[in-house]
């Protein structure tokens, strides 16, 4: 049996971040990982490019969170995008930020950042058995016992970082919620947050590829108006991008399917501004279609689609009517599409729901029913928008749950 400190499950962002903040108190860490290699679903974020985090302060970051601000605020206060940002650099890998506010390696490589994470595993000596599937943990006098086939682990602490349900192939498959369900934990149900969305409109398939780069999307959950406002793109099955995936975690687990969302293509400009342009521009050619008249707002295969969906006939624009000019506006304005669902849980980046966090100490992310139990990353029940925040989390929360953890035995 292998004796240690810290036992961390899960060689994810969070877990390699509490190796890290745990080893600097010169404990002896070791990390359990199902896969061959770290980082696997690390290494497919931001489409490769590792969106490491989002610019502003402490608590701005804090606020884009909600509704779960008030467990976040003490680890992103420890460790926020600046600390993030200059351990990388203190390791050779600048950054850079994008006009959205999205930082990413300068290299935009997701290999780049988990190469730095995996040589200061190294450099502060924890140890990592990979391909171990964790099948039960054990707390025996005070001691968290960790068996595999061919190795047994005891620790004094133990760290559950494991992920949630979303991106299945990388690993994440829920066993951090069985782990903490055996020690007493509440696991609230996990929703996709951060997904795409399934529309009844069958030119949406017409239309896949084709991106927008900033609209608002709004539903109505009761009497309250979801806003959400970014880029968006067409899908085979319907929409996405990122203005569709911050609505889409806005509404998890509360709108499930058979819904109605409202895109407005021209955000920018209201529609009173958006029906004079429209006047402006048939007078300006008369002889024109509607399609060719809004191939001036957006791409002509969208306006194409918008007027066929909608009976807008393709005669000279100059035989249009100010009640058809005026429909189409509306249109632009306010689309209607019908939801059908998300995309299963699998397709989600981020999961909603896992380990109910009232059950956690959020100034140590340490368990208040078991002694020397923590969690770190997106096995809790912690999710935030597109843009970095979700990776911010995972380092933050990890650093805490390393710091705690190490403390913890002093």
């Amino acid at each position: 049996m292998i004796e240690s400190d810290i036992c961390i499950i899960g060689a994810g962002p969070s877990g390699m971040m509490a190796a890290i903040s745990a080893a600097e108190y010169s404990k002896k860490v070791v990390i359990f990982e199902t896969n061959t290699t770290t980082g696997r679903k690390l290494l497919l974020t931001g489409r490769g490019r590792c969106n490491l985090t989002h610019t502003g302060k402490p608590d701005e970051i804090i606020r884009a969170f909600k509704p779960f601000d008030r467990f976040v605020r003490h680890c992103i206060y420890e460790y926020p995008p600046q600390k993030l940002l200059n351990f990388f650099l203190g390791r050779g890998l600048n950054t850079v930020i994008e006009e959205d506010g999205c930082i990413f390696p300068s290299t935009h490589s997701s290999t780049d950042v988990n190469n730095v994470l995996i040589q200061e595993l190294q450099n502060k000596q924890v140890q990592i058995f990979y391909g171990r599937k964790i099948q039960n943990i054990e707390k025996q006098n005070e001691l968290f016992v960790v068996p595999t086939e061919k190795v047994t682990v005891s620790a004094k602490n133990l760290v559950i970082a494991t992920g949630g349900v979303s991106w299945p192939q990388t690993g994440s498959t829920g066993d951090g919620y069985n782990f903490a369900s055996r020690f007493g934990h509440n696991i609230v149900k996990p929703a996709a947050a951060i997904v795409p969305l399934i529309a009844a409109e069958k030119f949406c398939r017409d239309l896949a590829g084709l991106g927008i780069p900033n609209v608002t999307i709004s539903c109505k959950i009761g009497d309250k108006k979801i806003i959400d406002k970014g880029p968006m793109i067409f899908t085979h099955s319907g929409i996405g991008g990122p203005a569709v995936f911050d609505l889409s975690r806005n509404i998890a687990g509360i709108l499930e399917k058979d819904y109605q969302v409202f895109i407005d293509f021209l955000p920018d400009i209201n529609i009173d501004e958006l029906d004079r342009k429209l006047s402006e521009l048939i007078a300006q050619g008369p002889k024109k279609n509607i399609t060719q008249i809004l191939s001036n707002f957006f791409p002509k295969a969208l306006a194409a689609a918008i007027c066929s969906e909608n009976n807008i006939p393709q005669i000279e624009v100059c035989q249009i009517n100010k009640k058809i000019r005026r429909k189409v506006a509306e249109k632009i304005k306010n689309y209607p599409f019908n939801i059908i669902s998300p995309q299963d849980i699998e397709r989600a980046t981020v999961t909603r729901g896992g380990v109910d966090i009232t059950q956690i100490d959020s100034k140590t992310m340490q368990s208040k029913i078991v002694p020397g139990l923590f969690f770190a990353g997106e096995v809790m029940n912690v999710d935030g928008p597109c843009g970095g925040y979700n990776l911010q989390f995972a380092f933050s929360s990890g650093f805490l749950t390393g710091k705690s953890a190490a403390k913890r035995l002093k």
